[in-house]
């Protein structure tokens, strides 16, 4: 068994943007690895890097999905010393999630940050507000196979298994420079909640809770920093 916090998180709306898409911002389902660290970093008041989080799991799911429309200002400078001109106004497509609800455990030490989160909590853009609806001590159980929805898996679970997964290339976690940089890009199998797959043979990647049922794979410090299970 593993002890654990629980922290579910809830909002009004999310969006988690798929990567390299232009003109049509389209939502993952699950959050990236990187909004879970910022979403800690949030809570803490500070940069918190993945080898400060011993391990980590979680499950997004939702009531819907639907697309608003977002004015996006376009301005440009030639160097950074100039003020920056106005160019034009671009309307954009936006994805997003409706009513999501973000089920996160940690180790138990880290739950005393969201009892007072430092700074707003957001599950994607600043619009996407989000506050904490649960806090609560569990207990994981290990399992070697389980049906698994709203889910991040590693692109190595997902080929193992017949597992309907979008495969997206994202990023783990950001550097804390001006310009932020990818620390590393992963490639995972995103499983929507409406769209469950089983995983058999784990090799201890699956945990349940043992209060509510809930399966979800954990990131492990040494997987996040250098993929190794």
């Amino acid at each position: 068994m593993l002890e654990a916090i629980r922290v579910v998180i809830t909002a009004h709306t999310a969006s988690f943007r798929v990567p390299h898409f232009l003109g049509y911002q389209l939502t993952l389902t699950v959050p990236p690895l990187s909004t879970v660290y910022g979403l800690i970093a949030a809570a803490a008041g500070r940069r918190v890097p993945p080898d400060e989080v011993a391990w980590l799991a979680y499950r997004c799911e939702y009531e819907g999905k639907a697309t608003d429309v977002e004015t996006i200002f376009t301005v440009e400078r030639s160097r950074p010393s100039e003020v920056a001109r106005f160019v034009t106004i671009n309307i954009v497509p936006r994805e997003f999630l409706f009513m999501p609800t973000l089920t996160l455990y940690l180790p138990p030490e880290w739950g005393i940050l969201f009892r007072c989160p430092r700074y707003s909590l957001l599950l994607g853009r600043t619009q996407d507000v989000a506050t904490v609806a649960e806090l609560k001590q569990t207990y994981l159980r290990p399992l070697s196979d389980g049906e698994v929805s709203g889910v991040l898996l590693p692109f190595e679970l997902v080929a193992k298994g017949n597992i309907p997964a979008l495969l997206q290339t994202l990023p783990v976690a950001f550097t804390d420079d001006p310009i932020r940089q990818p620390i590393e890009m992963r490639t995972f199998g995103v499983v929507d909640m409406h769209c469950p797959g089983n995983v058999r043979d784990g090799d201890g990647w699956l945990l349940e809770d043992t209060e509510n049922g809930i399966v979800v794979p954990i990131f492990r410090r040494a997987w996040v920093l250098r993929g190794v299970a």
